[in-house]
């Protein structure tokens, strides 16, 4: 059994946030002026929400069984920090050098020693938002894979770390915008308990029939539809983001079991692609972007380009990047690295799982 419906979950999110990105992209002067489909596209940066649950999910899929096991601490950061970094180093010295070259006018370099360690080892020191702004999530991650950690070395350490965890975000509860981000409202945000709810996610699946937990997947989509007509109404996000989170968490749940009792997820090749490209979309998707508008607007003080193709034309071409950059860059840079620093062990992934008839989990 392979569960391709959450990595191609993976993949409408990327691109959600690409829309949510692009519309407000295009509003600015040197662009267009205007925010095309911003109506549409404005909770678009809930796709980073999903990622956060969908992570919490993956890790405990693919770490279940070091929990508990502290001889197995040093493996599991290895993997983290294989799967975080090398990537993420190779894109941040790309854009640190075309910036420090004069390119891009819109861009944040790291000039004091803080702002190195920040952006090197995903630390979040003061409000410095990184040169891949959007990797700002990252920090999250990297905050959540230690936490985890605790879980690997013991479950009951692990356990309070984790209690606590969720009673400071509980009392800082912040969601600052770009620019205001620190330690505290990074380390102890809300946000985090979306990795929690992923985790949630994944014991629901494991220990629940099948049948019985598909019902999970239109209940998702259901209170997804309520808490934005909530919000969109009445409450800020700030006080229904949680709400967000456990739709995410039952559409992911409710998927799998969809899945795992035999109804196929799509078909559409290219959307797992963009699932299996997610990574590299969302680190790199804001410099092809204004690369591509750029390169639009002037084609277009040539020849006129309507508004919503210019849209498009730039969505699809930053999607067809990344996964470029996916198939000739991250998939074989991660090849490498697993192979000299873990001795090519596979990696468990959503796509390779297999569960076997006399498996807990096959119900």
């Amino acid at each position: 059994m392979q569960l391709k419906s959450l990595q191609q979950g993976r993949g409408l999110a990327a691109m959600a946030v690409v829309a949510f990105h692009l519309s407000l992209l295009l509003q600015e002067p040197r662009y267009l002026g205007k925010a095309i489909l911003l109506d549409f596209t404005h909770r678009g940066n809930l796709g980073v929400d999903f990622f956060f649950v969908l992570s919490g999910f993956i890790i405990v899929f693919a770490h279940q069984g070091d929990i508990d096991h502290p001889r197995q601490v040093a493996d599991y950061l290895m993997k983290r920090l294989i799967r975080l970094f090398p990537v993420y180093w190779l894109y941040t010295a790309i854009f640190c050098t075309l910036v420090g070259l004069g390119f891009g006018s819109a861009a944040i370099f790291p000039e004091t020693s803080g702002n190195w360690i920040s952006t090197i080892f995903l630390i979040r020191l003061d409000s410095f938002e990184l040169p891949i702004t959007p990797a700002w999530t990252l920090i999250h991650e990297a905050a959540f894979y230690l936490v985890f950690a605790t879980l690997i070395f013991n479950r009951k350490l692990g356990v309070l770390v984790m209690v606590a965890w969720i009673i400071a975000g509980g009392i800082v509860f912040q969601y600052p915008n770009e620019g205001f981000r620190s330690p505290l409202t990074t380390y102890f945000s809300p946000l985090n308990f979306n990795f929690i709810i992923g985790m949630a996610a994944f014991y629901l699946w494991k220990t629940s029939r099948y049948q019985a937990l598909k019902i999970a997947f239109p209940a998702g989509l259901a209170l997804l539809v309520i808490t934005y007509v909530i919000e969109s109404n009445w409450l800020p996000y700030e006080y229904v983001q949680i709400a967000y989170a456990v739709s995410f968490g039952l559409l992911i749940a409710g998927a799998a079991a969809w899945e795992a009792d035999g109804f196929p997820a799509s078909r559409f090749r290219l959307l797992s692609l963009i699932g299996d490209a997610s990574y590299t979309i969302y680190l790199t998707h804001l410099a092809f972007l204004g690369l591509i508008a750029k390169f639009l607007t002037k084609v277009s003080g040539l020849v006129p380009i309507n508004s919503y193709v210019f849209y498009f034309v730039a969505f699809v071409a930053a999607v067809f990047s990344g996964c470029i950059l996916y198939l000739f860059v991250e998939r074989p840079l991660l090849k490498a690295c697993r192979k000299y620093l873990l001795g090519d062990k596979p990696a468990p992934s959503l796509a390779t799982k297999v569960v076997s008839p006399n498996s807990p989990c096959a119900r």
